[in-house]
């Protein structure tokens, strides 16, 4: 199965076309929806007896004519500022499957389905800024890709500090950032653009359900790949939360010369933090997550039995909800939502992920 299609999208709201329209900035009246190109390539199959089915899709999605800066030109710069124009042009490309088999054998009833989608997005031109050096381009990387300082260390002393670029101020037991340049200096020039962003680029399921005679069993695995995460705490300075035990006890002190954890600081009152925001890969962890996200085990009276005390039927059960994650995101949930719409930062203050057990009873009468 193969389809093809062409339409105009408003995914750039109204608020952007008005606000490329004010008279606050230079006006652009030629101002038009985006162009959405899409196709894909389906396959659906069922195998042995309807036993095995298989869907496969494949799609490629090229969106045009997206609002943006000519030379990545800002507004809020001095004097008049150029209006946006529909300039931008965007790919996402991936594809999608799941595979299911179930079966019998004897009094042996079981099905496995594996499903997955991969999907990753690439901006093609959006007419970026004069002279960036290729590290820090935009262009031919993920949308919403993050700068960051490359994080190397922590300086253990003094003459750690004299022996490297650093930032004006450093001091030991703060974080290295890499002289990406070699120019000496540590600056806006030495942060690389990411590869990744807070988005998976792949995520998938794994199923397994069975039955055998009055007992049933379902297990639900989920899971994502492809995607970075920075974390900021709450904590740092007078009235303001502690600090997380897993950046406390490894960290910088003069009796302790760690290079793994930097000293503690004031929230705001650290070059490695912007706003209370962090800048470099010391907070960027990868997010990619297994997680048994349902288990349910039951058994059920036999019939016999059940019409003997007047009802339909009897079944004891046990389960679990998110009991086991797999990550490297130790202090934070890899699902959890980021602290502002378009953000990529992992807030402290979101509630963390509860396990949850159930035992129960179900009658029908």
């Amino acid at each position: 199965m193969t389809t093809y299609g062409y339409n105009g999208t408003y995914l750039f709201n109204q608020s952007v076309i008005q606000q490329t329209l004010t008279a606050l900035r230079i006006p652009n009246a030629g101002v038009t929806w985006e162009v959405a190109n899409q196709s894909n390539i389906g396959f659906d199959a069922q195998l042995l007896d309807s036993k095995l089915s298989i869907t496969a899709d494949y799609f490629y999605n090229l969106r045009s004519n997206i609002l943006a800066y000519r030379n990545a030109s800002v507004p809020g710069s001095a004097g008049l500022t150029l209006p946006q124009e529909n300039i931008g042009k965007v790919v996402n490309k991936g594809f999608e499957f799941q595979v299911g088999y179930q079966n019998r054998a004897g009094d042996f009833n079981y099905a496995v389905s594996v499903n997955g989608a991969f999907s990753k997005n690439h901006i093609q031109f959006w007419d970026e800024t004069p002279g960036v050096p290729d590290y820090q381009k935009s262009t031919g990387n993920q949308m919403n890709a993050n700068l960051y300082y490359k994080s190397i260390g922590v300086f253990k002393d003094q003459a750690a500090v004299d022996a490297y670029p650093h930032w004006s101020g450093a001091r030991p037991g703060d974080i290295i950032f890499e002289d990406v340049n070699k120019d000496g200096q540590i600056n806006g020039l030495d942060m690389v653009r990411s590869k990744k962003t807070s988005i998976p680029t792949f995520t998938g399921g794994f199923t397994f359900n069975l039955q055998y005679k009055s007992f049933d069993l379902s297990v639900l695995f989920q899971g994502a790949a492809g995607a970075e995460r920075a974390y900021t705490t709450f904590s740092g300075g007078p009235g303001v939360g502690n600090f997380m035990y897993n950046m406390v006890k490894d960290r910088w002190t003069p009796e302790n010369p760690s290079s793994t954890n930097p000293r503690v600081w004031e929230r705001g009152g650290a070059y490695w933090m912007t706003d209370g925001m962090p800048n470099n890969t010391y907070f960027v962890r990868s997010s990619d997550y297994i997680r048994l996200k349902n288990f349910e085990l039951g058994y059920s009276l036999p019939s016999t039995l059940t019409n003997r005390i007047g009802i339909q039927s009897l079944r004891v059960f046990a389960s679990g909800l998110n009991l086991l994650t797999f990550t490297k995101v130790k202090d934070f949930d890899p699902e959890s939502p980021d602290t502002a719409p378009g953000s990529i930062w992992v807030n402290s203050q979101v509630y963390p992920l509860n396990k949850t057990i159930n035992v129960g009873l179900s009658v029908t009468f």
